[in-house]
């Protein structure tokens, strides 16, 4: 090994030391400092300054992560959109590829549409 990559490799291995040094600190300063003063009020699980409204470990609904994921599809295809569209100018096989990218997500949400997937019933 030549004399530049000892170096190197030292101060990756240093970094490593400082880093897992600092957790450690951190860790045990928590554990120093901290109040240790545990009661009911203080583990009662905590909502906005209110009373709790029902159980913490109620089932959530299905519909709600449907609607989550069908959103973040059509996110990214806004993005990936955005992107491409700069670097269409003058080139029709690549706006054909996007239409083709678009009908695809469109035909996703005629599908997702005809599930009933975007209705929202209380």
């Amino acid at each position: 090994m030549s004399g530049d990559s000892v170096s190197t490799l030292l101060f990756v291995v240093g970094l490593v030391a400082a880093a897992s040094g600092f957790i450690g600190i951190v860790f045990v300063a928590n554990k120093v400092l901290a109040p240790l003063d545990p009661s009911a009020e203080k583990g009662a699980p905590f909502e906005c300054g209110l009373d709790q409204a029902g159980s913490p470990w109620s089932a959530q609904r299905m519909r709600f992560s449907t609607i989550a994921m069908i959103f973040v599809l059509f996110d990214a295809e806004a993005v990936l959109l955005f992107a491409v569209a700069t670097k269409l100018r003058g080139n029709p096989i690549a706006a054909l590829e996007i239409g083709v990218f678009a009908a695809f997500l469109a035909l996703g949400l005629a599908y997702a549409w005809r599930k009933g997937a975007l209705e929202w019933r209380s």
